[in-house]
């Protein structure tokens, strides 16, 4: 019988907002099962408040770390410390970090170097170094803290700032930069050289090394097959070939006319 993965879930919750926790847990859940739910705070801030509920519906715990001196790391360091000891301590093989900070880049550093999985959850606007010290990182909705405002409001009087909300979501930006573009034909291009065919969980295989958060649901994918389809108008060049049975798929250069 497959051996279950043990998961440890680590929130720091003044770097995630509250709306996101249900994208957290849902998204852990797919790497085993979730054994160790710690979350990082000084709970004296209004601006963690949010979470409380988060809290008790999840049944994390909570720590509680009081800030000594105003923009000093306290959290991180209690987050850092708990994880080295859940690390040996505990039979953890997956590690969820919740953070947006790129502070615990070499806790995560460390893990990886002690044959565990990593895996990453933060906004967009985190720094690409950190996003490639995972093996994979999600990012997480931006709009979760505004869609659950917007459910909790029931005094007419306070509606009318919801469409206020709303458009603070940002627009979806270009699927891939240049950088990216540049990567995945390069990629494409030495594997067809090859031996003809570049397949497609090889280019999942080969992009994933480079950018940790190429991964189907980041992209409003739910497969990577999906993902390539999404991807088709920066792949003029090639062609889509499958197996005799159907199911394995690859690209190979069209043919100049």
């Amino acid at each position: 019988m497959e051996k279950v993965n043990n998961v440890a879930v680590l929130i720091d919750a003044e770097n995630v907002s509250a709306g996101n926790a249900k994208q957290i847990f849902d998204e852990a859940s797919n790497y085993g099962n979730i054994i160790v739910k710690r979350i990082f705070a000084d709970w004296s801030k209004a601006s963690v408040k949010g979470w409380k509920e988060e809290v008790n519906r999840y049944s994390m715990t909570a720590v509680q770390q009081f800030e000594v001196q105003p923009r000093k790391n306290t959290i991180d360091i209690a987050l850092i410390i708990q994880a080295l000891i859940i690390l040996f301590e505990k039979d953890v093989d997956v590690f969820c970090i919740a953070a947006g900070d790129s502070d615990y880049t070499r806790l995560v550093r460390e893990l990886r170097e002690r044959d565990k999985t990593v895996i990453g959850m933060g906004g967009r606007n985190v720094n690409q170094s950190f996003v490639n010290a995972f093996n994979e990182f999600i990012y997480l909705d931006a709009g979760a803290e505004q869609k659950q405002e917007a459910r909790k409001v029931q005094n007419p009087k306070v509606k009318a700032v919801q469409p206020a909300l709303q458009q603070t979501v940002p627009a979806e930006a270009e699927i891939l930069d240049n950088k990216r573009k540049s990567d995945l034909h390069n990629i494409i291009d030495r594997m067809i050289d090859n031996n003809g065919k570049a397949f497609y969980a090889q280019i999942s295989s080969e992009m994933k090394q480079k950018y940790s958060d190429f991964i189907p649901k980041n992209f409003g994918c739910n497969s990577f097959k999906k993902l390539m389809e999404k991807l088709t108008p920066y792949l003029k060049k090639y062609s889509i070939g499958t197996d005799a049975a159907g199911t394995t798929m690859y690209l190979y250069r069209r043919e100049k006319k």
